[in-house]
């Protein structure tokens, strides 16, 4: 696949949230001094150019992972992302107010059971899902930013709306021509189309929920006091 061009935008971000510290250096050796360094894809695939698939790494840890032996020095995509998210949050707006942290509360409590059941299907959410998990998730979708818990606070309202963003991805894998109601679940139709479309859309599914997840306990970390 062709590599897709990362927006200035996007790079930015990428910049300031790390403020050019490399994740890797931070994660393993507490070293949180400035780096030359490149934007470099989690997942390797350099058609992926969502922010939350880049990661800021200096020049020799950005080519050890990249190269073929990367996974002998296990430098993993999990491993990355996890100091990379614990180095965002560092540099992040940590002054979080009572009203803050009482309505990420009643965020994580009203969207409790849909995400759960999200977590719990994983993959297989490619396959399946009841009805009316797919309502709530689509008014995820469609009225997020008018909803009443979406936050005032930038650095709570960023990580909220990246959960909308995979919640948009989610909703896409659900191509009408592709699924059947059968009593309370949308299905895939198999029986109509190459089994491959599901492997794919799996991957797809498993990318979304592995967002979601994250972003998640960033949450329920604000709510316990330790954002």
């Amino acid at each position: 696949m062709s590599r897709k061009h990362i927006t200035q935008t996007t790079q930015a971000d990428v910049v300031i949230k790390s403020k050019r510290r490399c994740a890797l250096c931070v994660g393993l050796n507490d070293d949180l001094s400035e780096k030359p360094g490149q934007i470099a894809h989690l997942n390797g695939d350099n058609s992926d150019s969502r922010f939350e698939n880049l990661v800021w790494l200096c020049l020799e840890h950005h080519d050890k992972f990249d190269s073929k032996t990367s996974q002998t020095k296990n430098y993993t995509s999990l491993e990355i992302r996890s100091y990379r998210d614990k180095l965002y949050q560092q540099y992040s707006n940590s002054n979080y107010t009572v009203d803050d942290v009482r309505q990420v509360r009643e965020y994580l409590t009203k969207y409790a059971p849909v995400f759960e059941y999200v977590f719990h299907e994983y993959e297989e959410l490619a396959f399946k899902i009841y009805d009316n998990m797919f309502e709530e998730l689509t008014a995820i979708r469609d009225f997020w930013h008018t909803n009443t818990l979406r936050s005032f606070n930038p650095a709570v309202r960023e990580i909220q709306d990246r959960i909308a963003n995979s919640v948009v991805g989610i909703c896409a894998l659900y191509e009408i021509d592709k699924y059947d109601g059968v009593g309370n679940w949308i299905r895939f139709a198999g029986d109509r189309f190459p089994q491959q479309i599901l492997v794919e859309k799996r991957r797809e599914a498993r990318m979304y929920v592995d967002e979601i997840a994250n972003y998640w306990k960033q949450l329920q970390q604000i709510a316990e006091g330790n954002g």
